[in-house]
């Protein structure tokens, strides 16, 4: 069975989801998992599966899930269904 989830790729929304956690909350989150600070805003999405919502960032060497979204205002538009095999 192929796992579903939807993806959102919005700019304007990621965006304004960036500025509601705030840089400080994000660089926590990043130093965490050990993972270097995020710069491009067009390498960011958001993907929601049946447990839960994460924010996505494409690094140089992989995809990396960075924080859940579970506290924060989600946008209603711009989901993608994606099936992942």
């Amino acid at each position: 069975m192929k796992n579903i989830v939807y993806r959102n790729h919005d700019r304007y929304a990621i965006k304004r989801l960036l500025m509601e956690i705030g840089a400080h909350q994000l660089n926590k989150e990043c130093e965490l998992m050990k993972l270097p600070f995020p710069k491009r805003l067009g390498l960011f999405y958001i993907e929601s599966s049946d447990d839960c919502v994460y924010l996505v960032y494409k690094y140089y060497d992989g995809i990396r899930k960075i924080m859940k979204l579970d506290r924060y205002e989600l946008p209603e538009a711009g989901w993608e269904r994606v099936s992942l095999e």
